[in-house]
């Protein structure tokens, strides 16, 4: 592509380039397990020490060895490595069989995670992450862009955009943590608003919390539970279910166990049982056929999405990877004393910045508050569908997210490389 060529974003646009590796844990209650040495059983201990029951732990500092190596807004794009299914929701004829996609794609975010118990950092006020999937089947391309826009509370806000296959999907959600005793839940409150453009349908969607137990006697064990739902305003189609947790003397099958409906109005139109992490299966009242909704099998995790990334040393300061990147490559080498002096340097720089601030009010780069309802919007969202005859290409630069259209005295040629995987947003071939 000529990149002088004023038709294409060219050196415009953000340069994305494919993940190289990551951590997924196999399926299972194995997964889900973690074994604590002696040396950090006593770190647990003089942190328990500092603990009430009913306790928010957002202002704890906790020990390196239980975090994961990554942002909370890195791990909020996890919902969206099979975000074709969205793709080919929009397209379902039928309010019924939109509402089944849309939940089959729900479910597909959850089994992504890493083996063990482990939490992801804390976001600093005004750190941003930003990446992108390109759909092969579709020529398109879904960008994710995220910001913590609140420290206290800690709110992180989410936005994410495929123009062409007519979805967008937005969020701003409080994370909460609560101590028990010997347990302790991560509650993610708030709302994800899922859009299907065309159609001009929202649906609003609500998350299960994850709870661990063991912490005191026991074997630490990582579950999701909660009553969640999918509701469209729109067909008055809505979806309910449970997040099952694994009674005191349950047998193994009662492992990540899932329960719930979908309704229009009053009227029932199928039930969901199955688990999350493995067999989700809707049952037709009507047809009385029984339908394999979801299995994160082997097969299907080869064939999601790739996800790519800015490079780190083309990244923003306050992005997250090379915020965090000293203590992510500590953890990495297992050198928790080096890593808990990283992560001391980033919070006590938060902690100086904040003094300095005093009672000026911080304001998001990307985010801005809705007075109406107080969520956090996007401030570069696109209104206006897809149109084929003038849209050439959606892209991103700086975390704005914006689409380069034909102009009047210079259409596209037909033979043009205008999707080219290295500048465009790294749409697929």
């Amino acid at each position: 592509m000529e990149q002088s060529d004023e038709r294409f974003p060219g050196p415009q646009a953000t340069v994305y380039v494919e993940q190289n590796s990551e951590e997924m844990a196999e399926a299972g209650e194995a997964s889900q397990v973690e074994t604590v040495s002696e040396e950090n059983k006593g770190l647990i201990w003089s942190l328990l020490k500092q603990l009430r029951p009913g306790m928010d732990l957002s202002k704890v500092l906790l020990p390196t060895f239980i975090l994961e190596p990554r942002s909370f807004l890195d791990k909020l794009s996890d919902y969206y490595y099979h975000a074709d299914l969205l793709s080919q929701a929009v397209l379902k004829e039928s309010a019924f069989e939109r509402m089944k996609q849309v939940l089959r794609w729900y479910l597909s975010g959850f089994y992504k995670k890493p083996k063990g118990l482990k939490k992801p950092y804390n976001p600093i006020l005004g750190e941003t992450f930003r990446c992108c999937w390109p759909h092969p089947q579709t020529q398109s391309c879904s960008f994710f862009i995220a910001e913590q826009v609140s420290h206290h509370p800690p709110v992180s806000a989410f936005y994410v955009c495929n123009r062409k296959d007519g979805f967008s999907v937005r969020g701003s959600i409080l994370a909460k943590s609560k101590f028990y005793g010997n347990s302790v839940s991560a509650i993610l409150d708030g709302k994800v608003r899922l859009m299907f453009l065309n159609r001009d349908e929202e649906y609003v969607i609500t998350m299960p919390y994850a709870h661990c137990r063991g912490i005191l006697y026991g074997t630490m064990t990582l579950e999701l539970g909660g009553k969640v739902s999918i509701e469209c305003k729109k067909t008055k189609c809505v979806t309910k279910m449970e997040f099952k947790l694994k009674p005191m003397l349950g047998r193994p099958c009662s492992v990540n166990q899932i329960i719930g409906k979908i309704t229009v109005g009053d009227e029932t139109l199928a039930t969901v049982d199955g688990y999350w992490d493995s067999e989700v299966f809707v049952y037709d009242k009507y047809s009385g056929q029984q339908e394999l909704l979801w299995n994160p099998s082997s097969e299907i995790r080869s064939h999601r999405l790739k996800r790519q990334v800015v490079p780190v040393d083309r990244q923003r300061e306050f992005e997250s990877e090379r915020l965090w990147q000293h203590v992510t490559s500590a953890i990495l080498d297992q050198d928790q004393q080096q890593a808990t002096q990283e992560k001391s340097v980033l919070e006590e720089a938060q902690r100086r910045e904040a003094k300095e601030r005093g009672d000026t009010q911080w304001i998001p780069r990307l985010f801005q508050k809705d007075p109406v309802n107080s969520e956090w919007i996007y401030k570069h969202m696109e209104m206006q569908l897809w149109d084929p005859g003038q849209c050439l290409v959606q892209f991103e630069k700086d975390g704005v997210i914006q689409t380069q259209e034909k102009t009047r005295h210079n259409e596209r040629p037909d033979n043009s490389s205008w999707t080219d995987q290295k500048e465009v947003a790294q749409l697929p071939k």
